[in-house]
């Protein structure tokens, strides 16, 4: 296993995570139901963490594949951009769970405040995570660029970077 595979296997977490978890607080929150809020805030968590793993792992990634024959530099520069504002937003919303996790119940209206965070910074990270794994798939799957045929790449244009 390389660092590629390590990456592509851990990429994914981020955005299911936060989908799961906005889905699951948002579903708690209107069911009054504590559990689902819960695991809602400790998807969310778990987005954090993958997502940074996600970045970390993205470097090694990088170095495989940004010599390969049909790889435009500039795909890999805009999906890292894109993933590290991704991964610090998803953080930034990890930390918000973990407050609503951990505030005691004596502090009702903070841990509140921070759940009501969550659910917005949920919404925001996914918009983000999503648009940076989209990204990602322009590296190596020339079937998602326009102008693509089946079996073939995208369009290079003159500038090295193709249609989309």
């Amino acid at each position: 296993m390389n660092a590629a595979h390590l990456h592509l296997m851990v990429n994914h977490t981020p955005l299911f995570a936060v989908l799961f978890g906005g889905l699951l607080l948002a579903a708690g929150m209107l069911l009054k139901q504590r559990a689902l809020v819960t695991a809602g805030l400790v998807l969310a968590v778990v987005a954090a963490v993958g997502a940074f793993v996600a970045v970390e792992t993205g470097e090694g990634a990088e170095e495989i594949v940004e010599n390969i024959p049909g790889i435009v530099r500039a795909d890999i520069h805009e999906h890292q951009e894109a993933g590290e504002a991704a991964m610090w937003t998803t953080v930034v919303l990890g930390v918000f769970a973990l407050a609503a996790l951990a505030l005691p119940a004596r502090m009702a209206r903070a841990k509140r405040a921070a759940t009501i965070g969550s659910l917005v910074l949920t919404l925001v990270a996914f918009a983000m995570v999503a648009r940076a794994a989209n990204l990602g798939g322009y590296i190596r799957h020339p079937e998602i660029t326009s102008g693509s045929t089946v079996g073939g790449g995208g369009e290079a244009r003159e500038d090295g970077e193709r249609g989309r």
